[in-house]
């Protein structure tokens, strides 16, 4: 007789596989929906909780969403680990192109995993044994605690394309972008200098040394009441200042803001181009699949009728 084991290797990696599909991140299945849908639910109850009106009339209410919330997040975490298994933290991939393997790190169960240990952390809290503790007697840090699970409003970029699309842009931009501050931050300087030098004795308030003309020149970018405040008083006693403002307020405002639109946008283009090439080649590649198992079943066929023939 063979020995049976109640544990099935094969029958619980069948069962983890599929299990993965409801649990992987693509949001294609109606688990990964409702998941989606709580965390919505969650980071408007968290915002509503901000609110002392509402505690005071709602507050029972607020704790019971908050708590089928995070008893779902668990049952996911916890599928999740029974699906990715071993791999739950990172798992061995091939590359397509190169053929060679390398070790791929599952950064969102991490951050899950992550967010599911402190929210537990702010849940547990409400225990009285642990509440006897000085720390745990503190509302504010419970709610602060409990407010890091909105991080988890970020999965919803990773399952929504478009969004995945522009944070991918956005990122993809960020070197020039860089470049574009970069070049601000001189031009800011050098304003910096120049009106310090020119307008510190009259106006102290706003120009009295580089650290005060920059934090002008900042509130000037912002379009944050400047012109009453600080153009129109400095005009006053030096006529010839408008050049100064008007020149900043030109480059500044109007030219650099319109470099990183234009930067952000060609991005986004990019990143969309990038998508549809990526598409056309899955399907040249998948046309020639086909053609190749065509050739060879028609191969298969005359080889059949070869070898019958040669039998009768």
């Amino acid at each position: 007789m063979q020995n049976k084991t109640l544990f099935d290797s094969k029958k619980f990696n069948t069962f983890a596989q599929k299990l993965r599909g409801y649990v992987d991140g693509k949001a294609d299945t109606p688990f990964e929906y409702l998941v989606l849908i709580l965390i919505v639910v969650n980071t408007i109850s968290l915002g509503m909780e901000t609110s002392r009106a509402i505690v005071e009339q709602h507050g029972r209410l607020l704790v019971l969403v908050d708590q089928v919330c995070l008893l779902v997040f668990l049952i996911e975490i916890g599928i999740k680990f029974i699906a990715f298994n071993r791999e739950f933290f990172a798992e061995r991939r091939i590359d397509e192109k190169t053929g060679e393997h390398f070790l791929h790190v599952n950064y969102w169960n991490i951050f899950d995993l992550t967010i599911i240990a402190i929210s537990l952390i702010a849940s547990l809290s409400y225990s009285p044994f642990l509440r006897t503790f000085s720390v745990f007697r503190s509302i504010r840090v419970i709610n602060a605690i409990r407010s890091f699970r909105i991080v988890k409003t970020l999965k919803l970029i990773n399952n929504v394309t478009r969004l995945r699309t522009l944070l991918k842009a956005i990122v993809g931009a960020i070197p020039n972008i860089a470049w574009t501050f970069s070049l601000l931050a001189i031009l800011a300087y050098v304003y910096a200098i120049i009106g310090t030098h020119f307008f510190r004795d009259a106006f102290p308030l706003f120009f009295d040394g580089l650290g005060k003309s920059l934090l002008t020149l900042c509130q000037i970018t912002t379009f944050d009441d400047w012109i009453s405040e600080i153009a129109r008083p400095v005009i006053a006693v030096y006529p010839w200042s408008w050049l100064y403002f008007a020149t900043y307020v030109f480059l500044t405002a109007f030219v650099m803001m319109n470099v990183i639109v234009g930067i952000i946008v060609d991005s986004i283009n990019t990143e969309r181009e990038n998508k549809k090439v990526e598409k056309d080649i899955s399907l040249e590649d998948i046309s020639s699949q086909i053609q190749a198992l065509h050739e060879e079943i028609a191969e298969l066929k005359k080889q059949l009728g070869q070898n019958t023939s040669t039998t009768i």
